[in-house]
């Protein structure tokens, strides 16, 4: 068999070299593309869900200023008697319109 000459056999050691001397840093790169993924789908997670929370909390507000705004007959009823039906003054009003049926003297 014949020998290899020395010029292929070193560039092919220096090659062998080469490769596995950059290995650990393609390993370190990886690793740290690795990290950069993962912290970056983490604060998506995050944005994710506080635009849900933030969405949750605006539908509540609205339930509950639907709830409040739109009375049922019994509260508008309620809200009615309460603002207009006052037993005394009409009480002290219609005592005041007698006497003045009457002439005094």
């Amino acid at each position: 068999m014949a020998a290899l000459p020395e010029e292929v056999v070193s560039a092919v050691a220096i090659g062998n070299l080469k490769a596995i001397s950059e290995q650990p840093a393609m390993l370190s790169n990886l690793a740290y593309s690795n990290t950069v993924a993962s912290t970056n789908l983490s604060q998506q997670n995050a944005v994710a869900n506080q635009q849900a929370m933030n969405e949750l909390g605006i539908s509540i507000v609205a339930k509950a200023s639907n709830t409040i705004s739109n009375l049922g007959p019994l509260e508008a009823r309620s809200a009615v008697d309460i603002l207009t039906n006052n037993e005394l003054a009409q009480t002290i009003a219609d005592l005041k319109a007698t006497l003045k049926a009457f002439p005094g003297k």
